[in-house]
């Protein structure tokens, strides 16, 4: 319920907010770049507009909970980003309704959405705090040069590096189709199934039907790998399943396989993957089910 009454509150405002209210946002956005806290006269002039229409424009923005403010000026929210994304979507004629907040995405927030087209699709922000991107900055090569930067920039960089990956392997390999992408945001066809963790599959599977299963991931990770890229965290919580076909999720971590440590990656990732099926005791009769002789069928290797 939380989900669904935060995007509702966030749509109501954005059919309030008017044009000149994204004007200052984007001037606000923009700066960040190189402020943590943009300056009111930073603002006012780029704007170049009088100083009270920019003083009632983010007092409009702070009752909409698009920024937040200091002593020290003004910054985006996550809210506010939220907004600039969903509204660039709108503008350009992509997005025509948000719906329920759904339980996949470890990389954010992920809701339902209908295209202007009629298709059903899914949205997919990209948060990414401090912390996160402190702890990232170990694996994530497309910053991990970047010292002074925005949460807002991490998770534009992130949505953007997933965005690409995805039209890399779509649809040779069983991914979301990537379908648009502004800012933090991308929005992707739809996705059904619910992540392996969460299913009993000896329920209504047979042990070699899911050792068969097993078998199709571990194909879909070697079709990654020779399109050039390492899942880097794939395990039974981004592998959604949904009774007869799945879909691997969550690719901004990815690394290429000219990676520096691309063989710990793709280890552990097949680790990973073992480790979940070994409790339906798939390994008993097939002596491949291990992690150096896959690793060795996904790279070629003799």
């Amino acid at each position: 319920m939380e989900g669904i009454t935060i995007i509702k509150k966030l749509i109501e405002r954005l059919k309030e907010a008017q044009d000149d209210d994204f004007k200052i946002l984007k001037i606000i956005e923009i700066s960040m770049r190189h402020y943590e806290w943009v300056p009111l006269e930073e603002i006012v002039r780029k704007a170049k507009m009088p100083e009270k229409d920019v003083l009632y424009r983010l007092k409009r923005l702070n009752k909409f909970e698009f920024v937040v403010r200091s002593t020290y000026g003004y910054a985006v929210s996550m809210g506010g980003y939220d907004a600039l994304a969903i509204n660039a979507f709108v503008k350009k004629g992509i997005l025509k309704a948000v719906g329920n907040k759904l339980g996949v995405g470890k990389e954010g927030d992920v809701y339902s959405v209908l295209l202007e087209d009629g298709r059903e699709a899914v949205l997919k922000f990209h948060k990414h705090g401090r912390t996160c991107f402190t702890r990232g900055k170990r694996y994530r090569e497309y910053i991990a040069d970047k010292h002074h930067i925005s949460w807002l920039y991490v998770s534009r960089l992130s949505a953007e590096r997933e965005f690409e990956i995805l039209n890399e392997l779509f649809p040779i390999v069983k991914v979301p189709e990537p379908i648009h992408w502004n800012r933090h945001a991308i929005i992707m066809g739809k996705v059904v199934g619910e992540e392996l963790k969460r299913i009993d599959l000896s329920k209504f599977m047979s042990r070699d039907e899911i050792k068969e299963l097993f078998w199709k991931i571990i194909d879909e990770v070697k079709k990654a790998y020779e399109l050039g890229y390492i899942h880097g965290d794939l395990s039974e919580f981004n592998i959604l399943f949904d009774g007869e076909d799945f879909v691997i999720i969550d690719w901004p971590q990815a690394v290429s396989k000219f990676h520096p440590e691309a063989e710990f990656y793709l280890k552990r990732d097949i680790e990973n993957v073992i480790r979940y099926f070994k409790k339906y005791k798939i390994d008993r009769d097939d002596e491949n089910i291990d992690t150096d002789k896959i690793f060795n069928y996904i790279t070629g290797k003799s």
